[in-house]
């Protein structure tokens, strides 16, 4: 097959995904549908090696260290900073859901299976890239890839349900209490332009996309020339991710550089396709072979968020269910956390005054959240689980 003819269908069965995505309002996520649809396609004769045959698989793999790097100049200090609480319930909930996986979870489905899982629980694509290089290097990815593309496609059917009923409880909550209501009436925004000279900025007066796109490039190598001057000790990402941050901080990388590079499509596309690709070696039956394991790493991990939700309300003094909603983003993320948050206080708000203060509660809790879990969380907890493979 020429090289134009797979790239046109790779780029086909990725627009399927978004406009089932799209249509569905997010219900049915473009993950999921480019899982399906992919399956079908491979059983159905699509070729095997189409990912290599359009030359996409190179660029996923170089890929994965630009995005991370992308995604801590998201990172807004301050704000982290002024939602310590939400950045602590997210953060300790994720992670407990995550080492119920490891630790209860190899008594059910193996060591293996249980430590790459439960990354994948803590979100993003990213972590998947992480857990799916590491059971290449390890020669699993005939036994485990099909259960951590499964984890990842379909985790957003355990988590959306949990966090809108956690929603609702904490919603009718905050509303009996009018004192607290009042106070988030009164909510102002910050004036992001207040924001102080940094050293490097004279580096962001140019914002072309080449430009940009540059400055991360040169910022993921040197994130990968440290990490090879600790021996892979410390992984890749995790430094990738720290380097996004202070290098945004000090000036040198714009801010949401990902949104300045005119390529996040790319980036994204390639990454996906390159850890779908491995569906190829799926058959029908090891396609159901594999639920179990994705339903024990789902559940154990949704009732680790649970439990511990519950513990930690007692020392951050506020509500479980805000703590469980909290954690629980890790399984979905942005947008879906910004779409809850709307759709509850729609919902549970009577009044425009009643629907306003909801917004203003929940909105930036679970944003912040959604942030710390899928984008940050997942990273670190993958560099730290995934070493512990074969």
């Amino acid at each position: 097959m020429a090289a134009i003819y797979a790239l046109t269908i790779c780029l086909v069965l990725y627009a399927i995904g978004d406009i089932v995505s799209v249509k569905t309002k997010g219900l049915l996520s473009l993950v999921f549908v480019l899982c399906v649809v992919m399956l079908i396609g491979f059983w159905c004769g699509l070729p095997t090696d189409i990912v290599t045959t359009a030359g996409i698989a190179p660029l996923g793999k170089v890929s994965a260290s630009l995005l991370v790097v992308g995604v801590g100049t998201t990172m807004n200090t301050k704000e982290l900073m002024r939602q310590w609480k939400t950045v602590i319930a997210s953060f300790c909930c994720c992670t407990a859901g995550v080492l119920l996986i490891v630790f209860v979870g190899r008594f059910i489905i193996g060591t293996d299976a249980a430590i790459a899982g439960a990354p994948i629980f803590a979100g993003a694509s990213v972590a998947l890239m992480i857990v799916n290089e590491a059971l290449e290097n390890v020669g699993l990815t005939d036994t485990l890839g099909v259960v951590v593309i499964l984890i990842f496609a379909l985790q957003k059917f355990i988590g959306v349900p949990l966090c809108s009923f956690c929603l609702n409880r904490e919603a009718r909550a905050f509303l009996k209490d009018r004192e607290k209501m009042q106070k988030y009436l009164a909510v102002t925004t910050e004036d992001a332009a207040s924001e102080k000279k940094r050293p490097l900025s004279f580096f962001s007066k140019t914002n072309k996309p080449v430009y940009n796109f540059t400055k991360v490039a040169l910022v993921a190598s040197l994130s990968t020339a440290l990490s090879t001057l600790t021996q892979d000790k410390v992984n890749v990402y995790i430094i990738c991710l720290v380097m996004g941050v202070l290098f945004t901080e000090l000036g040198f990388l714009p801010r949401n550089a990902l949104s300045k590079l005119d390529s996040y499509f790319l980036l994204l596309f390639s990454i996906l396709m390159t850890i779908f690709s491995s569906l190829a070696k799926v058959t029908p039956q090891t396609l159901v072979q594999s639920f179990i394991p994705v339903l024990v790493v789902l559940l154990l991990g949704a009732a680790g968020v649970v439990v511990f939700a519950f513990l930690l309300s007692k020392v951050l003094k506020q509500s479980a269910w805000l703590n469980i909603a909290l954690g629980i983003t890790c399984t979905f993320g942005f947008p879906t956390t910004v779409m809850l948050s709307e759709e509850i206080a729609n919902g549970v708000g009577t009044t425009d005054e009643e629907k306003s203060a909801l917004r203003n509660y929940l909105l930036p809790q679970m944003t912040v959240a959604g942030f710390i879990t899928v984008t940050i969380g997942s990273v670190i907890l993958a560099g730290i689980i995934v070493p512990l493979l074969g």
